[in-house]
């Protein structure tokens, strides 16, 4: 059934391609092609220094030919101290790729979690198993699927700095006994 129906997609698609390029005035035309999304997100944990900022490095690689070059050029994600994208966090790429978040800049952070969650499009809704899947917690795999969607959860935890107690006073007393 998965099969019929992607070589149904695959041929409306097809057919959608050749009828607009045979539309007049159509020429030049680009038709957007259904895509995957890669969505990166930023928590932190502790007390983050306010001037911090987060890197995170996005590539994506063939699965059909590992040696060909990368669908898509890397793309950098920055982040503040609150964990705010301060750019663009989401990215597309095409069936039969993967896509690894690695963090380049971690503001001190004790330590890095990564979690990975997808959801699967129309073209990926019967399953297991899925032709779209997270593997480890920082890569999404997309096998011969379009239109479905991973979100990769970089976790950043600091200490959670102890309260501030004021400085001890001085205090000054007149002796009980003198003599």
């Amino acid at each position: 059934m998965r099969s019929t129906f992607r070589i149904l997609v695959v041929a409306a698609m097809a057919f959608g391609v050749v009828g607009v390029a045979a539309v007049p005035g159509g020429a030049g035309t680009i038709v957007p092609q259904p895509v995957n999304t890669v969505i990166v997100e930023k928590e932190v944990t502790g007390t983050v220094p306010t001037d911090t900022v987060f890197t995170v490095a996005v590539t994506c690689g063939s699965q059909i030919n590992p040696g060909a070059a990368a669908p898509i050029p890397d793309q950098v994600i920055t982040f503040d101290a609150t964990g705010t994208p301060t750019s663009d966090n989401s990215l597309t790429t095409s069936a039969g790729t993967e896509c690894t978040a690695v963090e380049t800049a971690s503001g001190g952070a004790t330590s890095t979690t990564y979690a990975c969650d997808m959801v699967h499009g129309l073209t990926d809704d019967e399953g297991p198993p899925f032709l779209g899947n997270c593997v480890g917690g920082d890569t999404a795999s997309f096998g011969d699927v379009i239109g479905d969607t991973a979100t990769i959860t970089v976790t950043n935890n600091f200490p959670t700095a102890p309260p501030l107690t004021p400085a001890a006073q001085a205090v000054q007393a007149a002796p009980a006994f003198t003599g």
